[in-house]
């Protein structure tokens, strides 16, 4: 993840089948490589008509509980890509179609694992053009009660606070060096979690159709339900790194700066993500009006 110079797309074409974690039925994801300037964009090749594509973006955002659901202007969605965006950011991909069938993005092993592993193992391609990180020159920060995403000046890191107290989640914090690869490496093995006292909750909601001990952690009390052990002490905290990076690579382009996040979950993260939109979009605009009022004066 660390800031290259130019533009990369895939190498060739990279398949990924498996359930949806709330749809609950099988899906599937490729990933084509894409011109260069041309950004992430997801493809439903199950519906017909031309009003299939979705641009990654978090202008896009029309759901954010327990997952990030994207739709374009005619209302066709794809959902749960935190995963698969937070893979493209670990790998330093900034132009790819995405070809979607069905309505979300397989859930695998919960974590973004198997997306880095094979388009690492595919290779990636660069193109001409230079990449267009964002940088952070004045803190901007996003608030929900106790909860808050700042991004400020500094070196490309990112800390993480939870707190899921009386339970074995409970309180962790880590901070991740965004341009070290044992780092990433953490991140991108991070799985989804919930507590067992959810899961019917969620699915009486219509969520997690697909959950199972395969693609998530369950926790019940101070007890892992998982045979399989956590791969990190700090897995909770990791995971919600890994899910706040898939939501902010909405923007396209690598953050320049400090990340700061406490109890972050999809709707902060997406809203943030906004703010960071609006802000540099903002600042685009200030930097034309401030052109043109020099031209005008010369």
């Amino acid at each position: 993840m660390s800031l290259l110079a130019r533009q990369r797309t895939v190498q060739k074409e990279i398949t990924f089948s498996g359930v949806g974690l709330h749809s609950g039925v099988e899906c599937r994801a490729v990933l084509r490589p894409s011109e260069a300037d041309a950004g992430i964009v997801f493809r439903r090749t199950d519906l017909d008509g031309g009003a299939n594509l979705i641009t990654a973006s978090p202008s896009r955002v029309v759901f954010a509980d327990h997952g990030t659901t994207l739709a374009n202007e005619s209302g066709v969605k794809v959902a749960t890509v935190e995963h698969i965006m937070a893979a493209l950011a670990l790998c330093g991909i900034d132009n790819v179609v995405v070809d979607v069938e069905g309505s979300e993005i397989p859930i695998l092993d919960g974590s973004s694992a198997q997306f880095v592993r094979e388009i690492a193992g595919s290779g990636c391609l660069e193109l001409m053009a230079r990449r267009k990180p964002l940088a952070i020159y004045s803190p901007v920060r996003v608030e929900d009660g106790d909860r808050f995403i700042e991004f400020t000046p500094g070196p490309r890191r990112i800390h993480v606070e939870i707190d899921f107290d009386n339970c074995l989640i409970g309180r962790q914090a880590l901070t991740l060096n965004l341009e070290n690869e044992d780092d990433l490496a953490k991140l991108a093995c991070a799985r989804t979690f919930c507590r067992l006292e959810e899961v019917q909750v969620l699915k009486d909601a219509g969520l997690i159709r697909g959950g199972a001990l395969a693609n998530s952690i369950v926790v019940d009390g101070n007890r892992l339900l998982n045979e399989e052990p956590l791969r990190d002490p700090s897995e909770f905290a990791l995971h919600k790194a890994l899910d706040l990076i898939g939501d902010l690579y909405l923007l396209g382009a690598p953050i320049n700066g400090t990340i700061t996040a406490v109890k972050p979950g999809h709707a902060i993260n997406t809203r943030a993500a906004q703010e960071l939109l609006q802000h540099f979009q903002g600042d685009q605009t200030a930097s034309v009006e401030a052109a043109d009022a020099m031209r005008a004066t010369a």
